[in-house]
């Protein structure tokens, strides 16, 4: 019966979000839990959602109620409890099914658990059952919860600080109503005996993984920039969310393409785009957007479309295109006052090999730095400083994986709530390895993928910003003091990572999860098919606009987005693809079969022009098979009109009798190899000197024919008859 009841109890539990303290009205308004954020934060195990009967866990002294609840917290304030300070609990709780709740009490548990290591946080955080504890405060709602309502709570712990054994630190709070039952913590601090941490926060603004954002213009383009550059978008969220944040900003060019040198994706580029359209507003908007708040966010600026380095450095492939997209930066750096030269690779992976690999990437700004995630250094007994050198002296930024994923996980108001009450336990926790340490750092960054509530990350910023044991420094000053550090040992780390985090796995991004899509194989393509897509365009007579087009989305084709959307980067190949074989399709030489019968003369050759538009500069190369015919000179360059042909004759020498097959090459000005080739069969039969003899001799033969039939046939003069009616007449 126990083992039966203990099983409802789990499966019917509720978890719902705790607050960050705050005393804003914002963090005054109450929030609701979802299984959504509960599953993200607790890795499945604390995402139940069932609501718990009250008579099997309700506390003894509370009237009996006959139906559920569902807790929600509003605010914990203050943040940082002071002695003499009371921490007010305020929420929520809500009546969700048909039976009344009778004048429910709602209480707060002080838990038994002693918050040692980071692990103890993550269990009593994710654990959704009432706590085994002290009670701290209590309160009976005056009225019975009908059906579909809520009412309104507020817990006061009074003397909070003296609750803990520290000085300072994280109560363990549960907060428990009919069953039902909510883990959460909250801080304080009676003296300050530690050393605070400098801790510095990093935040990519990066594109979304949409193949419609690239290639063809038209109504499919227009609202895929729509989505991921309008009001309401995800990077404008990430924005809005740090605008005003002591956050260093990692910033992919594409969003600034007007700065790029040459760039063939600026929304103005050669007036090709309408001037209302969607696509050309929302990027010149975003822009500036950017360009006016990057110098209070120490910017540094990714590879041209935040080329993955890390797949480049691994695999070898696309290296040289990949390098060109590193060297891009620069310019854009230098106009927004940031600096180009610090490597993030998406799988967080930092080794000698790597190293060396992303120096060789990095031969145009020089490396300067690299960001690596903890999880996968070597590491003591302690988590790991920010701070770090690699033994070839590259300094090195290691990110907190446990922090960063609480970052990522402001996607509401909610999840900001329970992520920054959760972020205090786990930095006190921190803080607690070497208290007296002085010059300890730690880094925070958010993953490429970074979704907040443009609210709820701002609430979560004020809350851990204002923590006393951490003091928020910028990324250029944790850069100083790696270069400073003791070089890493050079050993492979073994530490487990956290559910973000998966160290010893090079091919997948520590935050998202995301596998490299650019293998050796698909990287020595895309170098191939970006060649392709430039030497096609020497031949167009649009070809300006077919690079700008297809030469960028090729480039974007590098980019470490497609790690979460590996489809949407086959989309986008494909269409580079058919872009490129529909000129190397459309220009053709025409098959044919010829008796050559000469020593020399001219050969004809017809190359045909399918497209819409004219080509000029096609070089036309003719290689016989054999050499019984010998090609004098090569044809002309040629221009070969819109839906046309054109023909040229080719100076040849036949040397001996045969069939002889001729291989036609078209080529770009660059020697790209373009259209489709064809071989043309000639029958060679030279005649030699005699047939000249003979040509001539038929020909003296025939001019004499002609002669004397001409003088056969000269008319004679007529002598005139006789008149018979005059004749014998005298």
């Amino acid at each position: 019966m126990r083992l039966r009841a203990v099983c409802r109890v789990l499966a019917a539990a509720v978890l719902v979000l705790p607050t960050a303290g705050a005393g804003t009205a914002a963090m005054a308004s109450a929030v609701t839990s979802s299984s959504r954020t509960t599953s993200a934060l607790a890795g499945g195990a604390a995402g139940l959602t069932a609501h718990v009967p009250a008579a099997d866990l309700a506390d003894p002294a509370d009237p009996a109620p006959s139906g559920a609840a569902v807790l929600t917290l509003g605010s914990i304030s203050p943040t940082i409890a002071a002695p003499g300070d009371t921490v007010t609990i305020t929420g929520t709780l809500r009546n969700d099914t048909p039976t009344p709740l009778v004048k429910p009490v709602v209480r707060a548990v002080l838990g038994r658990t002693t918050l040692v290591r980071r692990s103890d946080v993550d269990a009593w955080a994710n654990d959704t059952t009432p706590a085994q504890g002290r009670e701290v405060a209590r309160e009976q709602l005056p009225a019975t919860v009908a059906p579909g309502s809520s009412a309104p709570f507020v817990l006061e712990v009074e003397k909070a600080t003296g609750l803990g054994e520290a000085t300072y630190g994280a109560l363990p709070l549960s907060i428990e109503s009919s069953g039902a039952a909510l883990r959460t913590f909250a801080g304080y601090q009676r003296i300050k005996q530690y050393q605070p941490i400098d801790v510095a926060w990093l935040v990519p603004l990066t594109v979304d993984p949409d193949a419609a954002l690239f290639g063809a213009t038209g109504a499919a383009r227009e609202a895929a920039w729509e989505r991921v550059l309008g009001a309401g978008s995800r990077l404008q969220r990430v924005i809005e969310a740090t605008r005003d944040e002591p956050v260093t900003w990692a910033i992919d060019p594409t969003l600034v393409p007007s700065l790029l040198p040459d760039d063939a994706d600026a929304p103005d580029a050669a007036g090709t785009k309408d001037p209302g359209s969607t696509e050309l507003m929302e990027r010149k908007a975003t822009e500036q957007a950017i360009r006016y708040a990057a110098p209070a966010h120490s910017p540094w600026v990714l590879p041209d479309t935040d080329a993955d380095v890390a797949a480049a450095s691994a695999t070898g492939g696309a290296t040289r295109l990949v390098g060109s997209l590193v060297s891009r930066a620069q310019v854009p750096a230098r106009s927004l006052g940031g600096r180009a030269d610090i490597a993030w690779p998406a799988d967080g992976v930092q080794s000698p090999a790597r190293e060396g690999a992303l120096r060789g990437l990095y031969a145009g700004p020089g490396l300067r730095g690299q960001v690596a995630a903890a999880a996968t250094l070597p590491r003591g007994v302690n988590t790991p400083d920010a701070a770090q050198r690699s033994q070839g002296g590259l300094p090195v930024l290691a990110f907190d994986d446990r922090l960063s994923s609480l970052l990522q996980h402001t996607t509401s108001l909610e999840e900001s709530v329970l992520s920054a009450q959760r972020f205090i336990a786990d930095s006190v926790v921190l803080l607690d390895e070497r208290p007296g340490t002085e010059g300890r750092t730690l880094l925070v960054a958010a993953p490429r993928t970074f979704d907040p509530d443009a609210a709820g990350a701002r609430s979560f910023f004020h809350t851990v910003t204002s923590l006393p044991w951490l003091d928020t420094v910028t990324t250029g000053a944790l850069l100083e003091d790696a270069a400073k550090a003791v070089p890493l040992p050079n050993v492979v780390a073994t530490q487990p990572g956290t559910a973000c985090a998966k160290p010893r796995t090079p091919a997948r991004d520590p935050l998202t999860g995301g596998r490299a899509v650019l293998t050796r194989t698909r990287g020595d393509a895309l170098d191939d098919s970006f060649r392709t897509v430039n030497g096609v365009a020497l031949i167009r007579d649009d070809g300006n606009a077919f690079a700008r087009t297809w030469g960028r989305a090729a480039q974007q084709l590098a980019s470490a987005r497609w790690r979460t959307a590996p489809s949407a980067w086959s989309t986008l190949q494909s269409g580079v693809l058919t872009a490129t074989r529909k000129t190397t399709s459309a220009v053709k030489v025409s098959p044919r079969n010829v008796n050559f019968l000469a020593e020399s003369g001219r050969l004809q050759i017809t190359v045909t022009n399918d497209l819409d538009v004219a080509v000029e500069n096609v070089k036309l190369t003719l290689e016989p098979a054999n050499p019984r015919l010998r090609i004098d000179s090569q044809p002309p360059i040629l221009r070969i009109g819109a839906k046309s042909r054109a023909t040229v004759a080719v100076g040849v020498t036949s040397l001996a009798a045969g069939l002889v097959p001729i291989r036609t090459t078209l080529t770009t000005p660059d020697g790209t190899v373009i259209g489709q080739g064809a071989q043309v069969q000639v029958r060679v039969t030279p005649t030699g000197n005699w047939i000249y003899w003979v040509f001539g001799g038929l020909a003296a033969v025939i001019l004499v024919a002609g002669i004397w039939r001409s003088v056969r046939r000269r008319p004679h003069p007529q002598v005139p008859s006789a008149d018979p009616t005059t004749a014998g007449v005298p």
